[in-house]
C-alpha cells in the first residue's frame, strides 16, 4: 500500500514524522501514522558500502523485545537481497540478515560456488550451529533454546503461544522431533533448506529460497478428551517457502554490463602481461647479443694485435739472422785460455 502524504515532505520532515521520502510503502493493516512515524530504513551505503542495503531500523526500532539479552535483539543486517559487493575477494565471510520471520538476525556462512541461468555465483545457507540448543551452543540460551536442536522458541514473541520455528520438515533437527508425528514428506535438502545465490562481484541475491515452517507444541492434558491419549510433541502448523530470481532482462542486462567487460578487462590483462614478457625477452635476447658482439670485437681486437705482434716478430727475427750471417767468427787468445768471441766486424 502506497501512502502519500498531503503535506509536504519539507513540512513532513520538520515535524519529524518522515525520514525524508515522497513516497513511503505502508505495511497493510497499520495506519498512516504507523507509515509516517515508524519506517523501515535501510543504509544506502553511500558513506559505508558494507552497510548497503542493511536495516537502520525495522518499523520504527533498531531492536526487538523477544529474546533475553540485548545483543540477541539487536536488529542488524539487511533484509536478504543486497550484500556488500565484490564477493569474489572474500567470500569466505558471513553475510548477516534479519529475518522477520524468525524475528531474529541470523548469520549465513558460504557453502559453495555454483551457478544460476549460467551466472556464477555463491551460495550461502544457514549455518546448524545458529538452531543448536544451549547444550550444544551456549550462545543460544539468549534465544531460550531449552529443548530440541532445529527448533527456534518463539513463544515470546507470539504472546506466549508455544510456537516453534524450523527448517522446513524439520530438516537438521533433532531426530526424536519425528517420533510422535508422521510427515507425509521426508525432509529434503534440496527442496526444504533455505539458501541464496550471491553474484560475487554486485552482492546482489540473483536466487534464493527462505524456506520455514511453524510448528506447535503439544502437551497431554487428562481434562481434554482429545488430548488426554496424546503424545507430547511439536506438530507442523504451516510451512512457507518465499521464492525470488533474478528475471531474463536483468539477466541479459547483467551480463552485457558488467560480466562481458569484466571477461574483456581478464583477458586483457593477460594479454599485456604476455606482451610485457614478450618484450622483456626480446630486449634481454637484444642486451646479450649485444654483449656477445662487444666480446667478439674485443676478442678480434686482441687477435688483430697478436698476429701483428707475431708478424713483427717474425720480421725482427729474419732481420736478426742476416744480421748474424753478415758477422765473422774471431779467435781471441788472452795467453792462458782460449774463447771464441762473436765479434761484430764494424766494432
Amino acid at each position: 500500500k502506497a501512502v502519500v502524504s498531503t503535506q509536504s515532505t519539507g513540512e513532513l520532515f520538520a515535524l519529524g514524522l518522515a525520514p525524508s521520502p515522497k513516497l513511503a510503502l505502508q505495511v497493510n493493516g497499520s495506519t498512516d501514522a504507523d507509515a509516517l512515524t515508524k519506517p523501515t530504513v535501510v543504509y544506502t551505503g553511500k558513506s559505508d558500502i558494507s552497510q548497503v542495503d542493511g536495516y537502520h531500523s525495522y518499523h520504527g526500532r533498531s531492536s526487538s523485545t523477544c529474546w533475553g539479552s540485548a545483543a540477541a535483539n539487536v536488529i542488524n543486517g539487511s533484509e536478504g537481497t543486497m550484500f556488500e559487493p565484490l564477493f569474489i575477494y572474500n567470500k569466505s565471510r558471513p553475510v548477516t540478515i534479519y529475518n522477520d520471520q524468525l524475528f531474529r538476525s541470523v548469520q549465513l556462512e558460504f557453502v559453495r560456488e555454483s551457478s544460476y541461468k549460467d551466472l556464477p555465483c555463491y551460495v550461502y545457507k544457514i549455518p546448524d550451529w545458529a538452531l543448536q540448543n544451549m547444550q550444544n551452543n551456549p550462545t543460544n540460551e539468549a534465544y531460550y533454546a531449552y529443548i530440541y536442536s532445529g527448533l527456534l522458541n518463539i513463544t515470546q514473541c507470539a504472546q506466549n503461544v508455544p510456537l516453534y520455528l524450523s527448517k522446513s520438515m524439520f530438516l537438521d533437527a533433532d531426530t526424536r522431533l519425528l517420533e510422535n508425528i508422521t510427515l507425509h514428506v521426508a525432509p529434503n535438502r534440496t527442496l526444504h533448506d533455505t539458501y541464496l545465490c550471491i553474484e560475487p562481484y554486485t552482492g546482489a541475491v540473483i536466487d534464493g529460497h527462505k524456506r520455514v515452517q511453524i510448528s506447535v507444541q503439544i502437551e497431554q492434558y487428562p481434562i481434554l478428551g482429545v488430548l488426554n491419549q496424546s503424545h507430547p510433541a511439536f506438530v507442523p502448523l504451516i510451512s512457507v517457502d518465499e521464492h525470488g530470481s533474478i528475471t531474463p532482462h536483468l539477466i541479459s542486462e547483467l551480463r552485457t554490463k558488467l560480466l562481458i567487460p569484466i571477461f574483456i578487462a581478464h583477458i586483457s590483462f593477460y594479454i599485456l602481461i604476455a606482451l610485457g614478457v614478450f618484450v622483456l625477452l626480446v630486449s634481454f635476447a637484444v642486451h646479450v647479443k649485444s654483449v656477445a658482439d662487444k666480446y667478439k670485437v674485443k676478442e678480434d681486437e686482441e687477435v688483430l694485435v697478436h698476429n701483428e705482434a707475431i708478424q713483427a716478430g717474425s720480421a725482427t727475427g729474419a732481420e736478426s739472422s742476416e744480421h748474424s750471417e753478415k758477422s765473422d767468427l774471431y779467435l781471441s787468445f788472452d795467453g792462458r785460455n782460449s774463447r771464441y768471441y762473436d765479434i761484430d766486424p764494424d766494432s
